[in-house]
């Protein structure tokens, strides 16, 4: 599977055996990773166009560029690419929030399935009739960041709706809550007697199923509700249920404590690594994570003299070569 870095799994093997197995020719990698030749071939074409192996006086002709260096300069050529697409994601926010503007005051009936709502008052509404009727099963995805007084107490409403209703509901919420009390104290107050509640560092949007029959997107602005978009178009709400099934599983049980991960990472200082390969800045990584700037530029400090980094890219890149992260999980 070929990643955002443009290098797959088996070419990352032949790199990593080629740094292990200094002079080693094509056959000889073949054997020792049990694939082709032509397959190794292939694959160190591939390493040479991004640069990770240089001609040598080798058998194969190539030597591997040291990771700290060949990994950093392949992160250093993806953050142009990668900054221009966050500030595309910023935009396409402010557009929605217009777009949800628009439909208000034009027709509700343009789109089959789908609705537009403006204004916090009429998505609560919305969300509450949804709750009032659901029979099986209520998910929610988020809310992404931390939010205004109001928006907590308008979702409080619709948690009572469900346990009123004896409606099974799970939830994933942000890595953040647990070093929040006042948020733990809200989250605290949903029933997580059956572990129906978990956690990730990141989200990538607020989601909520009715049924997984209608699929409630909120907008947010300035911490605020200012519009949704509710679908009830089968594909969409299938798409958004597949989604939160994948996230589930990655999500750790509130109740359970914060493991450590690969390389004796937390799990915040392994995703912070990621958003920041990913071209994020410290100001976007915080917002993605929900936490204060100074704690992602602590986190910088710590990682940055835990790995011996000289610059962010460098970071990224050691933390890949000694497995705190793997190239997958720059997606």
């Amino acid at each position: 599977m070929r990643t955002s870095l443009g290098i797959d799994s088996l070419a990352r093997s032949v790199y990593l055996a080629m740094v292990d197995l200094p002079g080693a020719g094509v056959t000889e990698l073949a054997e020792q990773l049990k694939e082709a030749e032509d397959t190794v071939r292939e694959r160190l074409e591939r390493l040479s166009a991004l640069l990770l192996v240089v001609p040598g006086d080798t058998a194969t002709g190539l030597r591997p560029v040291d990771p700290g260096v060949g990994l950093a300069a392949m992160l250093a050529r993806q953050q142009d690419e990668l900054a221009r697409h966050q500030l595309q994601v910023e935009d396409s926010r402010l557009e929605v929030t217009r777009l949800l503007s628009e439909h208000a005051r034009g027709s509700r009936d343009s789109m089959r399935g789908v609705e537009w709502l403006a204004g916090a008052d009429a998505v609560w509404r919305r969300v509450a009739e949804l709750a009032e009727g659901c029979e099986q099963e209520w998910l929610t995805v988020g809310p992404t960041e931390r939010l205004a007084v109001p928006v907590a107490e308008s979702a409080r409403r619709i948690d009572e709706i469900l346990r009123w209703r004896g409606t099974a509901a799970r939830t994933i919420v942000l890595e953040s809550v647990r070093n929040d009390p006042e948020a733990m104290g809200r989250v605290r107050g949903k029933d997580d007697s059956i572990g129906s509640i978990r956690t990730l560092p990141s989200l990538p949007a607020w989601v909520i199923l009715c049924d997984r029959t209608h699929a409630v997107v909120p907008v947010v602005s300035a911490r605020s509700v200012v519009g949704a978009m509710v679908c009830g178009v089968e594909s969409v709400t299938e798409a958004f249920a597949a989604l939160f099934t994948r996230l589930w599983q990655e999500a750790l049980p509130l109740a359970e404590a914060r493991p450590r991960t690969r390389g004796g990472l937390s799990l915040q200082e392994q995703h912070v690594l990621r958003l920041w390969a990913q071209g994020l800045t410290d100001a976007a990584a915080a917002r993605r994570m929900d936490v204060s700037l100074r704690t992602v530029r602590r986190l910088s400090e710590k990682l940055t003299d835990r790995f011996g980094a000289q610059s962010r890219f460098q970071l990224g890149a050691l933390a890949i070569a000694q497995g705190g992260i793997q190239v997958e999980d720059m997606v």
